[in-house]
């Protein structure tokens, strides 16, 4: 990325780069089992779900928590505008959720995006489990979300976009919109999710450039 775009849900720690590296190893695996020898599939497509992001960073949904060394809440935001956008951003995942192709083979626990104990989970993961004030100030967001910020972190930039685009609209009703007919956002919401996602990706990308 020539100039990183800004976050306002996570940071991250150059520490944790070996998470990194081998989640990167993960999606590897599916890069090279998607480019087979087939004449009939020159172009064959990245076989990556929000299933299978999932599976690595919950061990087959055995922990919410562990996605917390790859990604930490940033600070709660204090500008006006700052908290409209994280809200907006947010409402995006939670609806993009909604309509996944996969989402019904996952369980509902873990797809969970409430707030209360879903985010409780989240600031006790790894990344806060400190008392100090800074995690007190940490904002809530349920590990589903950034589980799912990640999915599209993990997929090519084209897809990735495609995805964050395709339900374009607002909804006429709420069936419609509990149906992906239509996904109410602005342009500059879904910009941000996928800057959001191409921060993620940058950091997985680059984590083994040191060694």
């Amino acid at each position: 990325l020539a100039q990183l775009p800004l976050s306002v849900i996570f940071g991250s720690k150059k520490s944790k780069d070996y998470v990194r590296r081998e989640y990167k190893q993960y999606l590897q695996r599916f890069l090279s089992t998607s480019s087979g020898d087939d004449d009939d599939n020159d172009n064959v497509p990245i076989v990556i779900t929000l299933a299978s992001v999932i599976e690595f960073w919950t061990e087959d949904y055995t922990d919410t928590k562990r996605v917390w060394e790859l990604v930490e809440p940033q600070l709660q935001p204090v500008d006006a505008e700052a908290i409209r956008m994280l809200e907006s951003v947010r409402r995006l995942i939670q609806r993009l959720i909604r309509i996944d192709d996969g989402a019904s083979s996952i369980p509902s626990e873990v797809l969970s995006t409430e707030s209360g104990d879903a985010a409780a989970a989240a600031v006790g993961g790894q990344c806060c489990n400190s008392h100090s004030q800074n995690n007190e100030r940490k904002l809530e967001i349920s590990p589903a979300e950034v589980l799912y910020v990640v999915y599209l972190a993990s997929l090519p930039s084209d897809v990735r976009r495609r995805i964050v685009y395709e339900k374009r609209g607002a909804a006429r009703t709420a069936e419609e919109d509990e149906t992906g007919s239509m996904i109410e956002a602005d342009d500059a919401t879904r910009e941000q999710l996928l800057a959001e996602a191409a921060l993620i990706s940058y950091a997985i990308e680059t984590c083994d450039f040191d060694l």
